[in-house]
């Protein structure tokens, strides 16, 4: 708590040094004042939250994470040098200086990851690289000789955003049971109300799927009530008293009784989570900063940071829910760039950037920023090979995780060799993954909570990675 309350402290400090300098403070800096007094009212107990931020359509690792050394940035702009503003120069990236080199290599983020370059240099966020789907490791040899199992239908969405969020990397027709949601169903019994482990901001979503365990939706106006009781059935108050009438009957026909379960929790849970997370604004969680658009150089609402915000509203709510452990899901879409990348990608990083940034701040100002750890998914990876003003579908990909928790300013797992038919390389830059998706996320789900034994049970295929799969990137 010494070291969280400290942070707040540090981080307020900074905040008057540049109100001090003549810099105009935002709404959302003087906000954070009430969030830190809150704070300071109550200890964390043992809380610990993991929130999944899915980047939907496959974003490209390629021009996310940037090899700059010499070799690997020629390879970067030969490959991408006819399609505009893909092949960025070394004076737009935002380079970054790791803890423990790789050797030869230096490395740097897209020029709208200002955000992410912030919490990387303040310790506070790694890089995961060349992160996939895979069921055992995997080599180009043995792709080319067809020696080793490969997760099923690389290359399409629906079937590898499945593998990524279900339990094993064949997930989707045949797994209904994602690895958020198989750790909710182990953890479960650790909150007095379980009925808030699993959230989602961004619908239903195989992630969240466990089998004891169910996943709540939630907007950014709260929980999702229940058409006819929220508000008058058909314009008629009659007729919501009859509708909740009908289901506080005792019913005989099983389904009509399941039906009636799920109704009755949902009504529940929407009153209690109504009461509980914090309201927006001031009083509560502050609004987002505006960003501004690099399309249009004009100041806009971040609805990725406003995602964010719902999510913290429900973590400064948690004493009222009776949590010690949640896992929640975001979505930030738009990522499948075939065409028109270059605008489209600078816009949806500056969203990423700057939503990871205002989340961590707002984290860091209830004292949680230990507590909270927040990482990114994606389909897959993309083409190094441009496609005209694009890129094609990938598989390995370079992921960022963020939090207290992390050991940041680092890379973990092997960034790897660019350039036309590198070892690594299936076709047109489409990396072969070094590290897994089980190993990133068995990594998270040891920090969170879950025994060795309880990883290897959530991820079947955990030991196909060695006897001590886990990456070292939280403390």
């Amino acid at each position: 708590m010494k070291q969280s309350v400290q942070s707040r402290r540090q981080f307020l400090r900074n905040a008057s040094l540049a109100s001090m300098a003549g810099i105009s403070v935002s709404p959302f800096l003087l906000e954070l004042n009430t969030v830190v007094a809150m704070a300071q009212q109550s200890v964390p107990t043992d809380y610990r939250a993991l929130v999944c931020v899915f980047l939907s359509g496959g974003n490209d690792g390629h021009g996310t994470v940037i090899a700059t050394d010499a070799a690997s940035f020629n390879a970067f702009t030969t490959a991408r040098s006819g399609a505009p503003g893909l092949a960025y120069t070394q004076n737009q990236l935002l380079p970054i200086t790791l803890n423990t080199p790789q050797s030869g290599r230096t490395f740097a983020l897209n020029p709208y990851l200002t955000g992410v370059q912030n919490l990387f240099n303040a310790g506070r966020a790694a890089i995961i690289a060349n992160t996939g789907t895979l069921v055992a490791p995997t080599t180009k040899a043995q792709i080319q000789a067809n020696s080793v199992p490969l997760p099923a239908s690389l290359y399409s969405h629906f079937d590898q955003t499945a593998a990524w969020q279900a339990i094993d990397a064949n997930g989707g027709s045949a797994v209904h049971t994602g690895w958020g949601g198989a750790m909710a169903d182990l953890v479960a019994t650790m909150n007095t109300n379980s009925a808030f482990t699993c959230i989602s901001t961004a619908g239903i979503a195989l992630f969240l799927s466990g089998l004891t365990s169910y996943q709540l939706n939630v907007t950014s106006a709260g929980p999702i009530p229940i058409s006819g009781l929220s508000q008058p059935l058909y314009g008629s108050q009659a007729g919501s008293t009859s509708l909740a009438s009908i289901l506080t009957n005792e019913e005989i026909n099983l389904f009509a009784k399941e039906y009636e379960v799920v109704v009755n929790r949902s009504t529940a849970a929407q009153a209690t989570l109504a009461t509980s997370m914090l309201p927006a604004g001031p009083g509560g969680i502050p609004n987002p900063p505006q960003i501004l658009d690099p399309t249009t150089n004009k100041l806009v609402n971040n609805n990725f940071a406003t995602s964010m915000q719902t999510v913290a509203r429900i973590i400064g709510g948690k004493s009222g829910l009776g949590v010690t452990r949640q896992i929640f899901y975001v979505v930030l879409g738009g990522f499948d760039t075939h065409s028109n990348q270059a605008p489209q990608i600078a816009s949806l990083l500056t969203q990423l950037g700057g939503g990871l940034e205002y989340f961590d701040a707002v984290m860091t100002a209830q004292g949680l920023n230990d507590n909270v750890t927040t990482f990114t998914a994606s389909d897959f990876g993309r083409t190094l090979t441009a496609n005209s003003n694009g890129t094609d579908h990938g598989w390995g990909s370079h992921h960022i995780v963020t939090g207290g928790a992390v050991k940041g300013m680092d890379m973990y797992g092997t960034y790897p060799v660019i350039g036309s038919n590198a070892a690594n390389d299936t076709g047109a830059g489409r990396l072969i993954p070094t590290t897994s998706v089980e190993q990133y996320a068995g990594t998270l789900a040891k920090w969170f909570g879950l025994t060795d034994s309880q990883v290897k049970q959530v991820f079947p295929n955990f030991t196909n990675f060695g006897s001590n799969p886990y990456m070292g990137f939280m403390g």
